[in-house]
This record gives structure tokens, sequence and C-alpha cells, in this order.
């Protein structure tokens, strides 16, 4: 034994996380809407909010290492349906603390669900598997200071301004509306602080992960 041993081993001592598959994501996305929502799967389903002539759906993105995974939600009291890399899953689940069981297409899962931050981390049938939930919402505590770039959610279309480069604004204020999925997204100040620039105008198309607004926190 000596100071080299893992460097020498690396390979094998830590191997690349486990790809998840179709089902695995479909555990994640499960496991994070029943983790914030009520605690019944039909309750989750429902995805509380607005919608017009339609279930809800809801969106979430996973990453691990340079890959990104899109797991989208819908449902309708009874029911859940998951759209995972092309495929379409029917399942029901349910979350007890951290475990989670869950029926996808008639296959059985259960599973061990841990989420620490950002990372999530499921544990089935001997495999562990790690990703990062990725909200577009949500704003760290490192970029509540200094300069900071708003990105956009998801692709869509800018609405609105709803201010003009230079301007003071109070953390929350309503900067751009950018219209996506048939909704309507406020991109929000994320702390005090001076609007720098606006990288779009009314009208334009945005790919997901544009920057939208340049901001400069207090």
């Amino acid at each position: 034994m000596d100071t080299g041993l893992i460097a020498r081993h690396q390979d094998s001592l830590l191997p690349p996380p486990v790809a998840p598959g179709a089902e695995e994501l479909a555990l994640f996305a499960l496991a994070e809407a029943l983790a914030s929502g009520p605690d019944t799967p039909e309750a989750a389903a429902s995805l509380a909010g607005w919608r017009l002539n339609g279930p809800a759906r809801r969106r979430f993105l996973f990453r691990q290492g340079e890959h990104s995974h899109t797991v989208v939600l819908c449902g309708t009291p009874g029911a859940l349906t998951l759209e995972v890399g092309g495929q379409t899953l029917q399942a029901t689940a349910r979350l007890e603390g951290t475990r989670l069981t869950a029926v996808i297409d008639g296959h059985r899962r259960n599973a061990a669900w841990v989420r620490h931050g950002s990372q999530r981390v499921l544990f089935a049938e001997g495999e562990r598997w790690l990703v990062e939930h990725v909200d577009p919402y949500a704003f760290s505590e490192a970029g509540s200071h200094g300069e900071a770039h708003l990105r956009a959610p998801m692709p869509g279309r800018v609405v609105a301004l709803m201010a003009e480069p230079g301007q003071r604004v109070a953390r929350g204020a309503p900067l751009l509306i950018l219209e996506a999925m048939k909704m309507e997204h406020t991109i929000a100040a994320p702390a005090d602080g001076v609007v720098k620039a606006l990288y779009f105008a009314p009208g334009e198309q945005v790919s997901d992960g544009d920057e939208l607004v340049g901001f400069e926190a207090d």
C-alpha cells in the first residue's frame, strides 16, 4: 500500500456513474413530483396549477455530467403518463419517506430515493444512480450578489419586457415574460439590484438556456 494506490487504480476503484435508463428517469421524476406535492399519486398527478382544456404537464430536467435528460409528467386522476427519451410510460407510484414504490408499464419497481441539495440518488436492485435535478427557477445563494445572467428555462417566445436597462428593481420583481408550452412564465429578479441588459425583444424566439437578462445584484 502507498499513497499512489488510488491514482493507479482509479478506473476500477472509482467507476463512472451508471447512466439511468428510461425507467430510472421515470422513477426520479415520480419521486420528485410526490415529494414536492400532496402525498397521493392522484393528487400529485393533478399538478396543481392553471391549465386550459387538458391535463397539467410538468417537466423535469436531470443532468449527469455532460448529459441532460428531460422527463415530462402528465397526470389525470388515477393515471400517470411519462414521456422519457421518446418513450411513453404509464405508471402509478407511492413515496413513503425515502422508499419509492412504483409500477411502470406493469413492471413493479422498489427503490430508495435520497436528495441532498440538487443531487438525487436512486438505489434499486443493487444499482445506484446519481443525477442532478436542475430547477430553472432556483437561484443559489452564491448568485445572490454581483453579476448574474438569467437564462430561459425552456424554449419559448418573449411576450413582454417588464423592465428597462438601468432600472433598479426589488427581489421578485418581474423582468420578462416568456411564453412556453402554452403558458406564460415570469422571469423575476433573484435579488435587489439593477437590470444591466435585455437580450431579446418581444416576439423573438429563445432556446433553452439562452441568456435573457443581464442583472447585477446589490
